[in-house]
C-alpha cells in the first residue's frame, strides 16, 4: 500500500513539474513578447493548478509559494493595463518559477516541507506587489499543527534501545559542541549539520507532544538556517542556546515531569 502511495506521489509531482515548466515557458514567451498578455493568464492559470494540487498533497510551504507566484502573475496582468513598469515583478517570478521545482523536488524526495526556507522568495513576491511582509513565527506555524502528535522511531539497526532520557543525556555534549562553533562562526555548516542531528534525533524519539514539538521548531530554524532562510541574528542565537537548557532538563526531570511544565515561552519566542 505504501509503495502504491508513493508511486501516486510520484506521478503527481511529475505531473506538477511538467505544468511548471508549462507556466515558466508562458512568463519566457511573455518576457519576449509583452504585448501579448495572454501569455500572462496562461501562467497565472497554470501557477492556479499547481497550488490546488499542492495544498491536496498536503505541501503547503510550496503551495503557498505557489499562490503568491500567482498573485504576482495576476498583478502583472493589471500593471500591463497599466503600463507600469514590471521589471522587478518580472525578476521575483522568475526566480519563483526556478526555485519551485527544485524546492518540490527534495520534498518528494523526503525532505521536511518548511515553508521558512522560502521566506526571502516569499516575500520579494509580496513587496512587488506592495503587500504586508511574511514573518518567520507566521510560516513556522504553517507547518507546526496543535494537533500533531509525536510518531516515536525504533532504533536503527546497530543502534542502541534508549529512552527519550538516556538520548538527551547522550547527545547534550554534541549539542554544545555545535552550538559554541555555529556561535563563533567555526565550521558553520559542519556545526549547524550536528545542531540539525541532535534536534532530529530528540524529535524522532519524543513521546510526548510537548517535546517533539519543540525539537520539531528548534529543527525547523535550523535548516532554515542552513538554507539561508533565516538570519543568524542573536536573538536566534540566544534561543538555540536556551535548546541546551531544555536537553539537561529532560533528561534530570524526565519526559513526563518535563511536559507538565513546558518552555511555553522559548516555544513562542522560537514561533514569534
Amino acid at each position: 500500500m505504501a509503495e502504491v502511495a508513493s508511486q501516486t506521489i510520484d506521478l503527481v509531482g511529475r505531473e506538477v513539474s511538467a505544468t511548471l515548466a508549462e507556466a515558466r515557458g508562458a512568463l519566457e514567451g511573455y518576457v519576449e513578447q509583452p504585448d501579448n498578455a495572454q501569455l500572462l493568464e496562461t501562467c497565472a492559470q497554470q501557477l492556479h493548478q499547481v497550488q490546488g494540487v499542492l495544498r491536496l498533497l498536503e505541501i503547503y510551504g510550496a503551495a503557498l509559494l505557489a499562490e503568491e507566484m500567482e498573485h504576482v502573475a495576476q498583478y502583472l496582468l493589471v500593471t500591463h493595463a497599466e503600463r507600469k513598469s514590471q521589471a522587478e515583478s518580472l525578476d521575483a517570478l522568475m526566480r519563483a518559477m526556478v526555485q519551485l521545482p527544485s524546492y518540490l523536488e527534495r520534498v518528494l524526495a523526503g525532505g521536511r516541507d518548511l515553508a521558512l526556507v522560502l521566506l526571502p522568495l516569499l516575500n520579494d513576491l509580496r513587496a512587488v506587489r506592495g503587500n504586508a511582509l511574511l514573518s518567520e513565527g507566521t510560516l513556522l506555524l504553517l507547518n507546526l499543527r496543535s494537533d500533531q502528535q509525536p510518531q516515536p522511531q525504533a532504533a536503527s539497526p546497530g543502534e542502541p534501545a534508549l529512552t527519550v532520557e538516556q538520548w538527551a543525556r547522550r547527545v547534550r555534549a554534541r549539542y554544545q559542541m555545535g552550538l559554541i562553533g555555529w556561535i563563533r562562526g567555526e565550521r558553520v555548516e559542519q556545526n549547524l549539520h550536528t545542531l540539525a542531528a541532535v534536534a532530529a534525533k530528540l524529535e524522532q524519539v519524543a513521546t510526548r507532544q510537548p517535546v517533539f514539538q519543540l525539537w520539531w521548531v528548534i529543527g525547523a530554524v535550523i535548516e532554515a538556517l542552513q538554507e539561508s532562510g533565516l538570519e543568524s541574528g542573536q536573538s536566534v542565537k540566544r534561543l538555540l542556546g536556551l535548546g541546551d537548557r531544555e536537553i539537561r532538563r529532560l533528561y534530570e526531570q524526565g519526559e513526563a515531569r518535563y511536559s507538565q511544565s513546558p518552555p511555553v515561552e522559548l516555544l513562542n519566542n522560537l514561533l514569534y
